[in-house]
């Protein structure tokens, strides 16, 4: 899975997740089903971010797939019904 990091004309960051090649919306339940899959996740920003906002992002995805590294006995469906997106930082 690749994450692909933009910024608009206002600043304000949008994420675009790509499964193969097929573009689809970015959903932190889909994110964390293919990370307990096992699948490798993959980032990319546009020229907008400075390195420290990179770093700080990179940060925040290293740490969710440790966590998922560590939980990969539970089911993804499980941590579906869990955590909601609404429930997450970004």
């Amino acid at each position: 899975m690749k994450l692909v990091f933009k910024k608009n004309e206002a600043q304000e960051v949008a994420v675009t997740m790509f499964k193969g090649t097929a573009e689809i919306q970015f959903s932190y339940i889909e994110m964390i089903k293919a990370l307990l899959a096992g699948e490798p996740l993959d980032r990319d920003f546009d020229e907008n971010f400075s390195e420290e906002e990179q770093a700080q992002i990179n940060a925040v995805l290293q740490e969710i797939e440790n966590t998922s590294k560590e939980n990969n006995e539970t089911e993804p469906e499980a941590v579906a019904q869990e955590v909601g997106d609404e429930e997450l930082p970004f």
